[in-house]
């Protein structure tokens, strides 16, 4: 796996729950496409990095929203993930809101995922995304559905 994690947050993960949490990530082809690495994990918290371009731009010149969306989302579900026995149940987006705050052309995206709400079915995350000098670029809140694995 090529994903490079501060493993020195997420000391309190197993390092079980560390793979069974990176592995899944490391095999989609999204999260390779769009060049997603896991930055940091922790209990209920995650942040990913993408280093963002010409590639991900869309005909303005910026940054598409939906990559801001989708680092976005997946910092909220990884942060999930921590809190879940993902051999029954995974997170599932069934609603995000995203206010964009700023335009962002080059550089780090960072989106921060953390759990304010973790039920038996639903889960509730805030993420925060900025760019390279800690300007927030957008704010959003996802709704997760924790769907049981037979």
């Amino acid at each position: 796996m090529d994903e490079k994690v501060d493993f020195k947050s997420a000391h309190s993960l197993e390092e079980e729950r560390l793979d069974e949490i990176l592995g899944g990530r490391a095999n989609s082809p999204y999260f390779k496409h769009l060049g997603m690495k896991i930055h940091s994990l922790s209990r209920g918290a995650a942040t990913i990095r993408i280093s963002v371009g010409h590639r991900l731009w869309n005909v303005g010149g910026v940054v598409h929203g939906g990559a801001i969306a989708s680092a976005a989302e997946t910092a909220g579900s990884l942060a999930l993930a921590t809190l879940l026995d993902l051999r029954t149940a995974r997170p599932v987006t069934v609603e995000m809101k995203v206010n964009f705050l700023f335009p962002l052309r080059d550089g780090i995206l960072e989106a921060r995922g953390k759990v304010v709400h973790k039920g038996r079915n639903i889960a509730v995350c805030d993420m925060d995304v900025y760019d390279g000098e800690k300007r927030l670029i957008a704010r959003c809140t996802g709704t997760y559905k924790l769907m049981k694995i037979d």
